[in-house]
């Protein structure tokens, strides 16, 4: 890895640590500068502002997603081991990241542009992988010939998106993600409507 990509590497680390601790909003260039021990214009060659170290973090995180599942799809023997090992990385990364995601304001009728950016950055390489998972599950006989993989995984993220905000705009009223339960109720729902999904593609 170049020194300038291992730099940034660093960069993103340190603000995934200030993003966990005291979330977005209360978190400054500055603060992430005093973490690194550098000035603030060596942050500033990096990154021109704080939403784009976050846009950085979120693509760091659903890349490093997407290759571990993606990773199934070359020796899997059914649709439904990939789904298992989607839905088990899907979780884990709630858990653990779910700081991150905005759900306060994905349950507000108007999400921030940036919020709509990560949401299409997060959409697009779900479509890519579910895609695949598509054509995988055809080669296997699983999936009807006839389905589109790429308008077929556009339908089913809508799907997804929607059983997530809706889900998430329910629990609103004292609505905690960090709690694991609360992600365990969410994935089992996810689960089934993936299991429906499936089934009416054969």
């Amino acid at each position: 890895m170049a020194e300038q990509d291992q730099k940034r590497e660093v960069i993103l680390e340190a603000a995934l640590r200030r993003f966990k601790r005291f979330g977005l909003a209360k978190t400054t260039m500055e603060e992430i500068a005093r973490d690194l021990e550098i000035s603030k214009g060596s942050l500033y060659y990096y990154f021109p502002d704080k939403d784009r170290i976050y846009v950085a973090v979120i693509e760091r995180i659903v890349s490093q997603c997407f290759t571990d599942v993606s990773a199934t799809l070359e020796s899997a023997a059914s649709v439904k081991e990939v789904m298992e090992k989607y839905l088990s990385v899907k979780e884990r990364i709630l858990l653990d990241y779910h700081f991150l995601f905005g759900i306060h304001e994905w349950v507000s009728d108007k999400p921030s542009s940036l919020m709509r950016q990560v949401g299409d950055l997060v959409h697009q390489s779900e479509i890519s992988f579910l895609s695949a998972w598509i054509r995988k599950g055809k080669a296997l006989g699983e999936i009807a010939v006839q389905h589109d993989p790429e308008k077929t995984a556009d339908l089913l993220v809508h799907v997804l998106f929607g059983l997530w905000v809706i889900w998430c705009k329910w629990q609103a009223a004292g609505f905690e993600l960090q709690n694991s339960d609360n992600i365990k109720e969410f994935m089992s729902r996810e689960r089934a409507v993936l299991t429906i999904f499936f089934q009416g593609l054969k």
